[in-house]
């Protein structure tokens, strides 16, 4: 079963009104069944459109852009004040003063915040870049209160955290997966993954890091532009575009070496045309191109017989990781077609041609007409590909916002299928994807995640997907038959319930002991299932795992920070 598309399939704001204009007449102009060479057509014969300028490096920009951040940094709006530091760190020429200031006005921010492991790092980079020597005792003087504070245990990694990595025993041939699950083919949702023995509530059986990720354009300055990672913000500019932030080095390095030596002198022509994260679909042919070696011919000639022949990630060895052969998988992925989204699909596909043809490296291999077609007809696929097995988190930059998209391509949990009653809640978080059981899971039983709301988010607003969803909530005639399906809990289940309330708003327990005080509870008192006070203590358990993957991820950063710092 596929993943359901984003709803968002015309352009977002950042769009040009141009393009937006464009785009709307492709949709509206051109049957959705119609050759893609069509919708190509249509673009070239706007080229201007697509063919802009792409925006450089200014120190006078980076100025502008630094006052800005430091005027929300004084109305104490830390997280916009981050964006605006980063996006004149982007913008700064290369060995001017402006980066170095704004990785010392960033540590300021995370000294307020109590964050003291980033702030250190935030004064190393800044050092490392040029500080000034005249304004230099300023941040000594807040780099030996870090360390002061730090030596003190006033760091937040203190607090304990759940752990939230894969907790039972893997499956040898694939690390990030926990043994005894395998995949099945189902005849109503084709490949699906099946439970080989039981599991409990609480396990975590899939910590799978994503192939590729996309970081839609609002979230361009706040997370990393290869693996997603928010890192509270702390991230480093790549040297050559203003669009592209990283994590650490070795995302900049990772993601320059597979993907961005592509896009880089394309930054901005890309910005123009990605309608969310519609750039997935170049990404992953990109991508594919340099696990061929950039050899064309070869990637034509495997990819022309390959697709939509089947793709079955557990035929791979990941403990000899081949990016090549997980790629062919992917490749082979056979899709459904969405009627409803198809035209924008090849709008999305017609405006990625237009501009990767831009790109000389590119169109130095494009020499037939079979090149082409070939380029412009993947770029099609691998948008499909990326519509229906991305993974899709949501992210607010403020209260007014209205939520951008941060998403993951994965190879074996893309595998997973739709329940409106799940048994897994699968996060998409810091690039990776984590599957963590909702309830017991017998041997035999098929894994599944909601990919939208589940049938206890009753006040979430309904989904359409691009299948009809005939899980068990699904093919009953109302809430009121579902839940006749269930028991009434017992006295004691009840009681347990009041108890693990006053648990769970009671300070003297950790993050630990709430967390495993409702996997425990759910565990005990599944039988009742489908059950009103049980479905609401499932939501909020879905929130919690939410909020303890997040402390993780938070607590793995510092851990890092402090490791470059002390190193």
């Amino acid at each position: 079963m596929d993943k359901p598309p984003s709803p968002k399939t015309t352009a977002g704001g950042h769009v040009p009104p141009d393009v937006d204009i464009l785009l709307s007449r492709m949709l509206s102009e051109i049957a959705s069944d119609a050759d893609i060479e069509a919708y190509r057509d249509m673009v070239l014969a706007n080229g201007e459109v697509v063919d802009v300028s792409e925006v450089t490096k200014s120190d006078t920009k980076a100025e502008q852009l630094r006052k800005a951040g430091n005027r929300l940094y004084h109305a104490r709006k830390y997280k916009a004040a981050l964006g605006k530091y980063n996006e004149a760190m982007c913008c700064a020429e290369s060995g001017s003063e402006h980066l170095a200031i704004c990785y010392a006005n960033r540590s300021a921010i995370y000294y307020e915040q109590e964050e003291y492991e980033l702030a250190l790092l935030n004064m190393a980079l800044a050092k490392e870049h040029n500080y000034p020597a005249k304004i230099l005792d300023k941040l000594d003087v807040r780099e030996q209160s870090c360390r002061k504070k730090l030596e003190q245990g006033q760091s937040k990694n203190i607090a304990l955290c759940p752990r939230m990595g894969i907790n039972v025993e893997v499956n040898p041939r694939v690390p990030f997966l926990a043994k005894g699950i395998a995949m099945r083919q189902y005849p109503w949702c084709n490949r699906g993954l099946e439970a080989e023995r039981d599991f409990r509530t609480g396990d975590v059986i899939l910590d799978e890091k994503a192939v590729l990720s996309i970081v839609d354009v609002p979230l361009k300055y706040y997370n990393c532009s290869h693996c997603s990672a928010e890192n509270q913000h702390s991230l480093i500019p790549c040297p050559d575009c203003v669009f592209a932030m990283y994590c650490s080095e070795e995302c900049l390095e990772r993601d320059k070496r597979l993907v961005h030596r592509f896009e880089c002198g394309l930054a901005t022509k890309l910005r123009n045309v990605s309608m969310y994260t519609s750039n997935m679909g170049p990404k992953l042919f990109l991508y594919g191109l340099t696990l061929f070696n950039d050899d064309l011919d070869q990637m034509m000639e495997y990819c022309e017989q390959s697709v939509n022949a089947g793709g079955d990630p557990f035929t791979l060895d990941y403990r000899e990781y081949d990016p090549l052969a997980e790629f062919k998988e992917l490749h082979k992925t056979v899709l459904n077609t969405n009627t409803e989204i198809e035209g924008s699909l090849k709008a999305c596909a017609a405006l990625s041609y237009a501009v990767l043809i831009k790109n000389l490296a590119i169109n130095s291999t494009l020499t037939t007409k079979s090149h082409h077609r070939f380029l412009l007809n993947s770029l099609l696929h691998y948008t499909r590909v990326a519509c229906f097995l991305m993974w899709n988190s949501h992210v607010n930059l403020s209260t007014t916002s209205t939520g951008h998209v941060l998403s993951g391509l994965t190879s074996v949990g893309s595998l997973i299928n739709h329940s409106c009653d799940p048994n897994v809640a699968a996060i998409y978080m810091g690039g990776r994807l984590k599957f963590i059981l909702l309830r017991p899971i017998r041997a035999g039983e098929q894994i599944l995640t909601a990919y939208g709301p589940t049938w206890y988010d009753r006040n979430h607003p309904p989904v359409t997907y691009s299948f009809v969803c005939a899980c068990p909530f699904c093919v009953q005639p109302s809430m009121q038959h579902w839940l006749a399906t269930g028991r009434e809990l017992s006295l004691g289940a009840e009681r347990n319930a009041d108890m693990l309330l006053a648990i769970l708003q009671d300070e003297a327990f950790n993050d630990v002991d709430k967390l495993h005080a409702i996997q425990q509870y759910i565990q005990r008192h599944i039988r009742f299932h489908p059950e009103d006070t049980l479905s609401r203590i499932m939501t909020t358990y879905r929130l919690y795992l939410l909020e303890m993957v997040k402390k993780d991820i938070e607590r793995m950063g510092r851990e890092t920070a402090v490791a470059r710092v002390f190193e």
